[in-house]
């Protein structure tokens, strides 16, 4: 009977070395996919900064060519205003001109 108890006490023994041994395996695999999700989390992360980067400066440069055109639809504009008024400043003068010697030299 004592034999019986002794071969009882060893196979809990051995079933608890067993446990223990797959549980520290089970935390190993578990350290390793953690690593490796964080890794994996890492390197997406970097790979969306870059490509954030990447639009920021392409959206950027879009504003910028956009910017560029509108000042040179403005300063083309304002050249031809510039233009249409010195046109009619120079005929409202000659009229000016005429209404005067016409007042002065009667």
């Amino acid at each position: 009977m004592e034999a019986q108890g002794e071969r009882l006490l060893q196979d809990l023994v051995t079933q608890e070395k067993n446990l223990v041994a797959k549980v520290e395996d089970a935390r190993k695999q578990a350290s390793e996919i953690v690593s490796d999700a964080q890794e994996e989390a890492r390197r997406i992360l970097e790979e969306a900064r870059g490509k954030a980067e990447a639009l920021a400066k392409q959206e950027a440069d879009r504003g910028a060519k956009e910017a560029d055109a509108a000042r040179e639809d403005i300063v083309h504009s304002a050249r031809e205003t510039v233009g249409r008024l010195e046109a009619q400043a120079r005929a409202g003068k000659e009229d000016a001109v005429a209404l005067v010697m016409e007042r002065v030299l009667p």
